[in-house]
């Protein structure tokens, strides 16, 4: 791992990658202008897999060096670990108004590298869904406090884990939802589910109405103009 902007240590091919668009892409440039146009827009940033990763770096970084301060939207799903214990801690309520990191039931790649032999630590917080995320399906918010919650997909054993439920996400194959355009985000962002027993939405879709653009992500980071998408 190597020392990072935004605290801590990362995996050093992911920050080379982010880097790589953050800096010589033009990403960068890209958010301050976005900012210039929209001083006092909310900012959400989505990732999947690697590009869970690199949204994570893109989050961070952003904060940490100021471009957008307490109004970061974070969501990633099947994001491996990505950084240190204190790579980790930099994701709280102070910096971020909303901190997730999807997992779907016993995918692998959000296990991995293994906690065990290795210093790499999750980010809050997890979103367990411990079934097949249909529509109505019960998941499971995990500990504010510490991206290790053992009672979430942490409790599964090891033996269980697989790359199946890394590829599909919600019903949806990342690897074909995201060249599709995503037709029915709004529509499946709505969908009713149960927490921890409990009808709700996905997601507070009030506190992201505001937003005037998102940074997504499926195994790279690309910016793009969003308004009056919500």
């Amino acid at each position: 791992m190597v020392p990072f902007v935004g605290g801590g240590k990362v995996n050093k091919q992911f920050l080379d990658a982010f880097n790589n668009i953050w800096i010589n892409a033009g990403m960068k440039d890209d958010i301050l202008t976005l900012k210039n146009k929209n001083p006092h827009s909310n900012i959400a940033i989505v990732g999947h897999s690697t590009g869970g990763a690199m949204a994570s770096l893109a989050a961070l970084t952003i904060s940490a060096t100021g471009i957008f301060k307490d109004s970061i939207f974070i969501i990633t799903f099947g994001e491996p670990r990505t950084g240190d214990k204190n790579f980790a801690s930099g994701f709280t309520s102070t910096n971020f108004v909303i901190s997730y990191r999807v997992v779907h039931n016993a995918d692998i790649v959000s296990h991995l590298p293994s906690i065990n032999d290795s210093n790499y630590y999750h980010h809050i917080s997890e979103m367990w869904w411990p079934n097949n995320m249909a529509n109505g399906d019960n998941y499971i918010k995990c500990s504010k406090y510490d991206g290790e919650d053992p009672k979430c997909s942490n409790s599964l054993d090891v033996s269980k884990l697989n790359f199946d439920d890394h590829k599909v996400y919600f019903g949806r194959k990342f690897s074909e939802y995201g060249i599709s355009g995503c037709p029915d985000l709004i529509t499946s962002m709505n969908d009713g589910v149960k927490v921890n027993g409990k009808s709700q939405k996905k997601f507070d879709l009030n506190s992201l109405k505001n937003l005037s653009f998102f940074i997504s992500a499926r195994n790279t980071v690309f910016v793009t103009e969003a308004k009056n998408r919500l």
